[in-house]
Order: structure tokens, then C-alpha cells, then sequence
């Protein structure tokens, strides 16, 4: 009898297994498939228009035309692939070329080239990059794997699975990710890929849209060659950047600029004569940015009743994307908008960077990026401005 038990356990937890694995397999199959009937073809070549949305409610948009040639001896990709990037939002374009031993990056705007080592980006967010990435997401932390009704979009019938890549609950935050697939049942191949998710970064919570429509495949075209692969003689190697201007020196007058805040009110540096002025120069969703969001409000309630105000500077976010970015994150200070003058006037060219104005309107102290004593720093500088008549 015990013996039977035993053998029926084990054939129970065979049985287990053996049903997993063969959910797992199934689910994977999806994302296999793809991988499987793109690495099919010896070249292929496509164009994307993709719309992105994440901290900043303003939507860029990118149109990319990629193409890539199967090189079997190719360790670090299999292929050899250009990659275009065009931003029609703004002033962003360059094309990546992998020829096999060195990754060149076109500027079209000026024609001038250089290259790149890692990370690479654009390869990472190809059609092929992204699958590749999620199997092997998959294989280290396996995640579910849904598929849908076949969905008509534009007159084309299409398979639809969405894979749930995280789904957690962070102090009963919602944190998910998930990757939705359309994929064209005669072709076989994507049209369109909606990437949503809910993150949190420095603490705060983020909502992320991504939206890719695939068009203009062309597979197997005779004419594609390594030759496609080399850099158009027309371009010249980039001239080594000069150093960036330094910051503008302590004890010099800070220069002045007028400018409107989100809410439409008008200012002027001049008219703050009299108080000690944090300048915070970013633009949303810079990483330390983002990480000084926190302090800085706590900075504003300790020191806004006394001669003091902070002044947020950004030359690229939209009245719109201000406002709500205000608003998401119970942003007590005031940010400026249309600063592009002030930021070359001040010398910035990474950010966050921070000014420190003294109530004579002379700069008083200066740095650039965020660290962890980041509020102490910040904290020390406005005392000892304070202090001073």
C-alpha cells in the first residue's frame, strides 16, 4: 500500500511537470515563433513610426526605417543592420551602422560621423532586439503569456497575444509592464506592438505608452549587400568637441532673464532682487531631475516663508506637459517654461544643474547632477546665503 502511495505521488508530480513545461513551452512559442520566422529570412528591412509617452505628457514621435543582413559569424548581434532615427518632434536624427566590427553613428544634420561602443540602443529596440530581450527575459523569470480574438485593424485580420512582463504590487502602488502583439495573419509578421506600464523610479510613479506600428517589410531583396553596410563617403569624422564653458563664477551678477511660468505669470530675475534664489535648471524625465523633485519640495516648505523661492527652468517641456507634470507629483515651486536663452546665458549643458542666487542678484554658489546628500548640499548653500545681508 505504501508503495502504491509512493507511485502515485511520483506519477502526480510527473504528471505536474510535465503540464508546466508544456504550458511554458506554449507560452514562449509565441515570442519564439517570431523570432523564428524573422531569423528566416536572410535580409529583411522595414519602417516604424513609434509614439512614446512617459513621465511628460507631450507624445514624441520617431519614424524609423531599419535594415539588417544575416552574418551567421557575427557573434555579438548575427547581423549587420542600419538603423534610422528621425524624430519629427524634435531636433533628433542619426543612423546607426553595425558593419560587423564597429558600430558608426551618422549625423545627417551636419554629415559628420563617429563611433560608438555600448549600449546599444537602437539594435536593443529593433523588431529583432526586443524579442530577442524578452525570450530571454522569459528564461530567467518566466511571466504569462495571453493570447486574444484575432483583432481587425485597417481592414487586416491579426493574431494578438500580450505578454505580462511584471505585474507587482509595490506599497499598494500597481507596478506592470505589459507588451501587446498585432500580428498580420497573412504576413506573420508584427504591425503593431502597444508597450504599457506603470513603473517607479526615485520614488516616484510613472505611467508609460508606447505605441509601434510596423509597416513597409521587404524581405530577401537580391540587391542587399555588406555594401549597404559602410559609411556614405559624403560623411566626415566628427572634430573632437571643445570642453563645455564652465559655470558662471561665484560673486559675478547673475544675468537676467524674463519668463512666464506654466500658469501664464510673468518674471523676472530682477524683481526677485532681495531673495535668495535656487535656479534648477532640468527638463522632465532626466533621471536626476527626477531624484530632486523630493528634496526640493521639502527645501521649498522649509524656506518659503522666509526671503527665499525656488525657480525651475526648462527649455523643451510644453505649458501642457508642465502642468501636468506639476500636478502629478505635487510640485510646490514654480517652473518656467521657453528657457532656452537662459540656459545658454547660464552656461548649462547637462542637467539638473543648479544656481544659487544671493539677494544682490550675484551668483553665490553652482553644480551640476544630483547625489544622496543631495538636500544637505542644497540645505548648507541657501543658509549661508540667508545668513548674509
Amino acid at each position: 500500500m505504501t508503495c502504491l502511495v509512493k507511485n502515485l505521488v511520483k506519477s502526480t508530480l510527473c504528471l505536474t511537470i510535465f503540464l508546466y513545461s508544456n504550458t511554458v513551452d506554449a507560452q514562449i512559442s509565441q515570442i519564439q515563433n517570431l523570432i523564428t520566422k524573422v531569423e528566416g529570412y536572410n535580409n529583411f528591412s522595414y519602417q516604424s513610426i513609434i509614439k512614446l509617452r512617459d513621465m511628460s505628457a507631450d507624445t514624441t514621435v520617431a519614424h524609423n526605417k531599419e535594415l539588417f543582413l544575416k552574418a551567421p559569424n557575427d557573434k555579438l548581434f548575427g547581423y549587420l543592420y542600419s538603423i534610422e532615427t528621425n524624430h519629427t518632434t524634435e531636433t533628433f536624427h542619426r543612423i546607426d551602422i553595425y558593419n560587423g566590427e564597429n558600430l558608426t553613428v551618422l549625423s545627417p544634420i551636419d554629415t559628420t560621423f563617429f563611433f560608438e561602443k555600448e549600449p546599444y540602443s537602437a539594435y536593443n529596440q529593433s523588431l529583432i532586439g526586443t524579442l530577442k530581450s524578452l525570450k530571454d527575459r522569459y528564461n530567467e523569470k518566466p511571466f504569462s503569456i495571453t493570447t486574444l480574438k484575432d483583432t481587425i485593424i485597417n481592414g487586416i485580420t491579426n493574431s494578438h497575444f500580450i505578454a505580462n512582463v511584471y505585474d507587482t504590487i509595490d506599497n499598494k502602488v500597481h507596478l506592470y509592464l505589459n507588451r501587446d502583439y498585432y500580428i498580420d495573419k497573412q504576413t506573420g509578421l508584427p504591425g503593431l506592438v502597444v508597450i504599457r506600464g506603470r513603473y517607479k523610479l526615485n520614488g516616484l510613479v510613472s505611467d508609460y505608452y508606447d505605441e509601434i506600428k510596423y509597416f513597409d517589410y521587404k524581405i530577401d531583396r537580391p540587391d542587399i549587400t555588406e555594401a549597404n553596410f559602410v559609411t556614405p563617403k559624403n560623411f566626415k569624422p566628427r572634430a573632437q568637441q571643445a570642453a563645455p564653458p564652465a559655470l558662471l563664477a561665484t560673486g559675478t551678477t547673475a544675468p537676467d532673464w524674463t519668463l512666464y511660468d506654466a500658469s501664464g505669470k510673468k518674471v523676472s530675475l530682477s524683481q526677485l532682487k532681495g531673495k535668495v534664489v535656487l535656479l534648477d535648471f532640468y527638463f522632465i524625465g532626466c533621471s536626476g531631475c527626477m531624484a530632486s523633485i523630493k528634496p526640493l519640495n521639502a527645501i521649498y516648505e522649509k524656506y518659503h516663508n522666509k526671503d527665499f523661492i525656488i525657480a525651475s527652468l526648462t527649455e523643451r517641456d510644453s505649458k501642457k506637459a508642465v502642468l501636468d507634470f506639476e500636478k502629478r507629483y505635487n510640485i510646490n515651486y514654480a517652473s518656467y517654461i521657453n528657457a532656452a536663452d537662459v540656459v545658454k546665458s547660464y552656461h548649462v549643458t547637462a542637467f539638473p544643474t543648479f544656481y544659487f542666487i544671493d539677494k544682490q542678484g550675484k551668483i553665490g554658489n553652482a553644480f551640476v547632477g544630483y547625489n544622496d546628500d543631495f538636500e544637505g548640499k542644497v540645505t548648507s548653500a541657501i543658509n549661508n546665503l540667508l545668513s548674509k545681508p
